[in-house]
């Protein structure tokens, strides 16, 4: 080979080599501005080389963009969070307050209840002291009754003649009804007549219908 076309040779491998050269440094150039700007990720910049600065290099960016849809996700679940905390505190006081009213109730039941057992208490010993008062009575007006039939026809006339009606009643109705009769003969006629009218009154219950 001639001395001219080695020298050919050569002047065309320089050329080639500084061509590399300045892509190669025009290449890393560009991606640390890309990186500096935030316009490419850090592991893409990474990985790039000044050889594969093609169309096969900027593919992963493409893959990284369906990212935004989670992130946007992610952002969304505190305010779910605090929805459905309020939701539960709510939920809670209504749980309180329905608790705080049955106790309420139950109170007002045991209240209630305890008055009722009051009262009833109450009606019994009422009860129980109105039948003493006319056990005394009866016995009262039963001793009166011995002693107006032991008295004369007479003298029992002029005393049940001037008596509260509604006692002379009670003690001529426990008499026998001869012992009565004779006593009713002493007594005025229009006393009498009251006299007899008050007993057929007090005597009709206690015989009954049909007696």
């Amino acid at each position: 080979m001639s001395p001219k076309i080695l020298k050919v040779l050569l002047v065309l491998v320089a050329v080639a080599a500084l061509k590399l050269t300045v892509l190669g440094s025009l290449g890393l150039k560009t991606l640390q501005q890309l990186q500096n700007e935030e316009l490419l990720p850090l592991p893409m910049a990474l990985a790039s080389t000044p050889a594969a600065a093609g169309p096969a290099a900027l593919a992963p960016a493409k893959e990284a963009a369906p990212a935004e849809p989670d992130m946007l996700a992610q952002a969304a679940i505190p305010g779910a969070k605090v929805q459905e905390s309020q939701e539960s505190s709510g939920l809670k006081r209504r749980e309180e307050e329905l608790r705080a009213k049955e106790h309420a109730l139950a109170a007002m039941e045991k209240s209630v209840d305890d008055k009722l057992a009051e009262l009833k208490r109450a009606e019994a010993s009422i009860k129980k002291l109105l039948d003493e008062a006319d056990s005394l009575k009866d016995a009262r007006i039963k001793r009166q009754v011995d002693t107006y039939m032991a008295m004369k026809p007479k003298q029992a006339a002029e005393v049940l003649s001037n008596m509260d009606q509604d006692l002379a009643v009670k003690i001529l109705t426990g008499m026998k009804p001869k012992q009565a009769g004779e006593i009713m003969t002493f007594v005025k006629t229009d006393k009498a007549a009251k006299l007899t009218e008050a007993m057929t009154r007090v005597q009709a219950p206690m015989q009954g219908p049909g007696q």
